[in-house]
């Protein structure tokens, strides 16, 4: 997915990213009740560098609430639309910064985790 990742309270570029995120993800659903895992490897851009770096868990953040589509809307939350990321158990993320001839954006694989026993 191409675009600028960008992370949680971050105004503007953060409602961008989601849409962005929510544009790729369109149609996309799970089964209702799974339990979900989620794969984020982001890409920045060359100027996401230094003191204005994004924290890797604020990039996880804006993403995964923009899973609305994806995870459903979590129950009793009022007149707010919240996604249901409390199904979310496993999360592997990264970033680093886009070499020459990449473009800033993120790889997210959502799917369903099996049950492991115990």
């Amino acid at each position: 997915m191409a675009g600028r990742p960008t992370g949680y309270s971050a105004g503007a570029n953060e409602q961008v990213w989601k849409q962005a995120t929510r544009a790729v993800f369109e149609g996309c659903v799970l089964p209702e009740g799974c339990r979900v895992q989620v794969e984020i490897d982001f890409l920045l851009a060359q100027d996401q560098f230094g003191r204005v770096e994004p924290d890797l868990d604020n990039l996880i953040k804006s993403t995964v609430d923009a899973l609305e589509g994806v995870l459903g809307v979590r129950p009793g939350t009022g007149s707010r639309t919240e996604t249901d990321d409390v199904r979310v158990d496993r999360i592997v993320a990264s970033k680093r910064p886009a070499r020459s001839g990449e473009h800033p954006g993120a790889r997210i694989v959502v799917s369903e985790l099996p049950e492991i026993p115990l």
